[in-house]
C-alpha cells in the first residue's frame, strides 16, 4: 500500500529523518528536462515510500517550492541522476547513486523497473508530451519502489562527492545554454527522434551522459550525437550563434600535455607540442608540413599503441613507459587502478596500454571540470556563453559586448597550468 501526500500539512507531518531517496517523474521522461515539467515525486525515508503529486489527475497538487523546502531540511537526499533532477529541484546535499554504483560495480546497471503499464503507455503514446499523467500513480509508485529497492544498498557507500558535484554542475551549466539553429539546414541533415523533445524557440538542447567508467562524458540525445558531427558534409552549418560569432578554443596536443604535466615534465607552450616533438623525431629545427603531419602520427602511435623502443630516448616517452609499467604492476597487485578522480576501476581483459588510455581519458575529464569551474565564474554577468564541450575543444557563442579582452581572459584561463590553445571563429559551426 502506498500513501499520497497532497497538502503541505501532510508533508510537514511526515517523520523526520536524516536521509531519504527521491525519484522525480516529469510529464515525459523522453523530453529534455528544460522542456518539460514535474508530474509527481516519489519520496522514501528508508522506512516507507510516498507519492507527492505535482501535476497528476489522481492527486491534489503540491507545490514544487514546498517539496523543495521540505527536502532541504533533510541532511542527505539520495537520487539517481543529479543533473537531471537539478533542472527541477535545488538540492546541494543530494548524492547521485549512479556514481556510487559505478564506483562499486564498475558499470551502470539496467534495473528494468518499468511496469507493463509504463511500457504499454510509452509505446502507444510515445509522442505525447504528458504521457506520465496518464499512468496511474500506483504504477509510478511501483516503478520507483523498484528503483529504491535496487539501489538502497549503495546508500552510505558514496565517495568523491565534491568532485562529482562539480562535474554535474559544470556540464549542466553548458547543456542548459542550448544551441541556436538554422532550421533549414538542420532539417536537411538531421532527423531527431521527435523534434519537440529537444527543440524549442529555434534552439536545440543537448544532454551529457556522465556515467562512464572513465568519467569521460558522451553527449547524444533525441537521436543526435553532438560529439560526432560530420565535418565534411556541411551539416555543422546548422548551428549558428545567438550572439555575434562562434569562437572555438582547441587544446594543442591535449593528451600529450595532460600526461606531461602529470609527470612534471611540462611541454613548452611557445609552439605546438607536435612541432616540438617533430624536431626531435627528424633532428631538425624547421619542419615541412608533411613532417608536421607525420610527427602527429608518430606521437599518437606512442600514446595510444605503446611507446616504441626507438623513441625511448625522448625523456617524456621514457617516463610515460615507466608510468605505464608501474601502473600495470600496481593493477596486478591490487586488482584495480585508481583514476585521477578517485575511482577504483577493474577492467575486463586489461592490458598496460588499456589502463593507460583509461587513465588519460579520466585525466582529460578532471582537467575539463577544473577549467569549466573556473570559466563558470569568469562568465558571470557576461552575454557570451559556452554551448558545447567536445573532449579537447570548447565552443563559445561570443557577444561583442563582452569585448576582445574577455576572449583573452578565456584563453588565459584555459592555458593556465601549462596548456596551449588555438582559436578559430565563424558565423556558423562549419569552421
Amino acid at each position: 500500500m502506498y500513501y499520497i501526500v497532497e497538502t503541505k500539512e501532510q508533508l510537514d507531518r511526515l517523520p523526520k529523518t536524516d536521509k531519504c531517496f527521491i525519484d522525480l517523474i516529469s510529464l515525459s521522461e523522453e523530453t529534455h528536462p528544460l522542456l518539460t515539467t514535474p508530474c509527481t515525486l516519489y519520496y522514501n525515508d528508508f522506512e516507507k515510500g510516498y507519492m507527492l503529486p505535482i501535476n497528476h489527475s489522481e492527486g491534489f497538487p503540491l507545490s514544487l517550492e514546498d517539496i523543495q523546502d521540505f527536502l532541504l531540511s533533510i541532511p542527505k537526499v539520495y537520487l539517481l541522476d543529479k543533473k537531471w533532477h537539478s533542472y527541477f529541484l535545488y538540492l546541494p546535499q543530494a548524492v547521485d547513486l549512479y556514481f556510487t554504483v559505478l564506483d562499486v560495480e564498475g558499470e551502470i546497471k539496467d534495473y528494468n523497473c518499468g511496469t507493463p503499464v509504463h511500457l504499454d503507455y510509452c509505446n502507444k503514446f510515445k509522442y505525447l508530451e504528458n504521457v506520465n499523467t496518464l499512468i496511474p500513480l500506483s504504477k509510478h509508485y511501483e516503478k520507483s519502489e523498484c528503483l529504491f529497492n535496487s539501489v538502497k544498498k549503495y546508500a552510505g557507500r558514496e565517495s568523491n562527492v565534491e568532485w562529482q558535484n562539480n562535474y554535474v554542475e559544470t556540464y549542466r551549466w553548458v547543456e542548459e545554454q542550448g544551441l541556436t539553429l538554422n532550421e533549414r539546414v538542420f532539417d536537411k541533415f538531421f532527423e531527431p527522434t521527435w523534434k519537440v523533445r529537444s527543440v524549442r524557440d529555434n534552439r536545440i538542447y543537448t544532454s551529457y551522459n556522465l556515467y562512464n567508467i572513465t568519467s569521460r562524458p558522451t553527449n547524444a540525445f533525441n537521436g543526435i550525437n553532438f560529439l560526432a558531427f560530420n565535418k565534411e558534409n556541411g551539416s555543422r552549418a546548422a548551428f549558428v550563434p545567438q550572439n555575434d560569432v562562434f569562437v572555438e578554443f582547441d587544446f594543442d596536443g591535449y593528451h600529450l600535455r595532460l600526461i606531461a604535466n602529470h609527470l612534471n615534465l611540462p611541454i613548452p607552450t611557445d609552439e605546438s607540442a607536435h612541432t616540438i616533438l617533430g624536431k626531435q623525431y627528424f633532428n631538425k629545427e624547421e619542419l615541412t608540413p608533411e613532417e608536421y603531419q607525420e610527427s602527429k602520427k608518430i606521437t599518437f602511435r606512442q600514446l595510444y599503441n605503446g611507446i616504441e623502443s626507438e623513441y625511448r630516448y625522448i625523456e617524456l616517452f621514457d617516463h610515460i613507459e615507466e608510468l605505464l609499467q608501474a601502473a600495470w604492476a600496481e593493477y596486478k597487485r591490487q586488482g584495480h587502478l585508481m583514476l585521477p578522480n578517485g575511482r577504483k576501476i577493474r577492467i575486463e581483459n586489461a592490458t598496460p596500454q588499456k589502463l593507460f588510455n583509461y587513465y588519460v581519458q579520466c585525466l582529460e575529464t578532471v582537467n575539463n571540470v577544473k577549467k569549466l569551474t573556473a570559466l563558470k565564474e569568469l562568465f558571470k554577468g557576461k552575454k557570451s556563453k559556452i554551448i558545447l564541450v567536445v573532449y579537447d575543444s570548447i565552443l563559445i557563442d561570443f557577444s561583442a559586448e563582452d569585448g576582445k579582452g574577455f576572449l583573452k581572459q578565456i584563453k588565459d584561463t584555459l592555458e593556465d597550468g601549462g596548456y596551449k590553445v588555438k582559436a578559430k571563429k565563424g558565423d556558423n559551426y562549419n569552421f
